[in-house]
Formats: C-alpha cells, structure tokens, sequence
C-alpha cells in the first residue's frame, strides 16, 4: 500500500523508511515471513492467552489505537459503565488482525470477540480498514459453515470522539446469548 515492500529479482526488499507500521503486510504474506515489532503473531496470541485465563462472559475486542481504542479510553474518562469482562488487546490498525488471532481467541474459550477500527474513509492508514472488513466477512462465514453462530464475532467502526458508540458495541454483545456447546470450536 505505502511502496515498503517490493520485490527485486525474485527477493522481497523493505524499505524501513516508508512503512507505516499498520501490520497490513503480515497478513497479506502468504508465506509467513513479515512480522512488525511489538505485534507478532506469538505476541497477539499472548495477550489473547492472558486475557482469556479465566474466559467465561469474556469479550475479546480488537482496537487499532488511533481511533476505537481512543474510543474506548473516551468512554473511561466520560465514565460510560460497559462489562468488566472486556478485554481489550490493542493493534496500530485493525489490519493487524489476522484470522488466526480471532480463531485463536475462540479456541480458548472466548464467547465474544470484537474487531474494532475507524470508520472507512477516516482511517489513519488510509483505506487498510476495508482489508479488515473481508477478513471478517470471511472469517464469519468460515464460523458458520462449522455451525458457529457468526454474531459472535463483530466487526465495529468506532472514532475516538465516539465512546458511547463503543460502549454500545459491548453492550450488544453482552446481549447475544452464546450456547455453551458452542464455544468448543
């Protein structure tokens, strides 16, 4: 998307200075070799791990820190009450995403998962964002061609002036009634 990566004579060369840092590449790699400091797959799954110790009513969201997780953080400072349950695991862009760290989350016992991002069109990585909506469009029907309810997983668009729009996110999700045969994946 920025240029960073091409490839000369059959090598992929990177060039440090025009990537962004939005993990977009990581997905995109079929081969598994671009990782982005601070958010390799082994350290997203980490955090997923931690915050799902105790996973009952857990919801796993997802936020890219430019505009939903500022949401989030808006919604704390205007003391918007949402579930003590949430846990959030913040990525730079909702891009960052990968399938594997949502079906990780789901493997572990996590009822709900949330990907949340800024609104198409005001993304910080300019249209990245719209990457995360087919991957989550996918990834909801992969969920329920296995018989899982595909409303477990949310994708939400959410700006950091839009705190009551995130707890609202969260308080759909408390809502959804998820069976208990239904989290073993």
């Amino acid at each position: 998307l920025y240029g960073a990566i091409r490839v000369e004579d059959k090598v992929a060369v990177i060039t440090q200075a025009l990537c962004r840092g939005c993990g977009n590449c990581v997905n995109a790699c079929k081969f598994g070799a671009i990782s982005v400091a601070n958010y390799t797959e082994d350290q997203l799954m980490a955090q997923v791990r931690e915050a799902l110790k105790e996973p009952a009513d857990k919801i796993i969201v997802f936020a890219c820190n430019w505009c939903s997780y500022a949401g989030a953080d808006f919604a704390g400072t205007s003391r918007l009450q949402y579930s003590h349950n949430t846990r959030i695991v913040k990525k730079m862009c909702s891009c960052r995403v990968s399938a594997n760290v949502v079906k990780y989350a789901f493997a572990l016992g996590a009822p709900k998962v949330i990907v949340s991002g800024c609104h198409p069109g005001d993304c910080h990585y300019l249209e990245n964002n719209l990457f995360t909506k087919t991957r989550i469009e996918k990834l909801k029907d992969q969920l329920e061609s296995k018989g899982i309810n595909p409303e477990r997983l949310m994708l939400e668009w959410v700006s950091s002036s839009e705190g009551q729009r995130f707890v609202e996110a969260i308080r759909k999700m408390e809502k959804l009634e998820v069976d208990e045969a239904e989290i073993e994946l």
